[in-house]
């Protein structure tokens, strides 16, 4: 079954290759009427950026679905990312625009979420950095490492595994 599946995401993988290849010969061939075949290469991203993100939400819902001790570990990581980015918004962020170039007008939302954007990732960073140099520690005294739904999952693929 596996290989059924990796044959057709080769397949699609390739044909979606092939036409972005044949718009970019049609743009280098044709420069003077080249806005006319951007706007086709650029509707045909749109496309597959939907089809993939759909396909990315299904195969996300499906595996939810078949795994509710997930379901609990992304609502709880979901959760946290909201409490981040509603202390970077109403915390740290500031209202006050800056005017770096007099040729853009900045108002004072645009700005708010601009200073949000930025300190969720300074934060998300941070906290990255930090775990990354704690992650041998706390493995060290017994307190990291072992993730009882990760071992459950890996336990039920094992024997597919084989089968291959």
């Amino acid at each position: 079954m596996d290989k059924k599946i990796s044959l057709t995401n080769k397949i699609i993988v390739g044909i979606i290759a092939v036409i972005g290849l044949i718009f970019y010969i049609m743009i280098m061939k044709d420069t003077e009427d080249a806005d006319g075949y951007i706007d086709g290469m650029l509707k045909f991203t749109y496309v597959v950026l939907a089809f993939t993100l759909l396909a990315s939400v299904w195969v996300w819902f499906k595996e939810m679905l078949s795994h509710p001790e997930k379901l609990k570990q992304t609502a709880l990581v979901t959760v946290l990312f909201l409490l981040i980015v509603a202390i970077a918004k109403y915390v740290l962020a500031s209202n006050q625009p800056v005017h770096y170039n007099p040729n853009i007008d900045v108002d004072a939302t645009t700005s708010n979420w601009v200073d949000t954007g930025l300190y969720t990732f300074y934060i998300l960073g941070t906290i990255a950095v930090l775990l990354m140099f704690l992650s041998p520690v706390l493995s060290g005294i017994g307190m990291g490492g072992s993730n009882k739904v990760s071992e459950e999952y890996d336990e039920e693929y094992e024997d597919t595994d084989d089968e291959a």
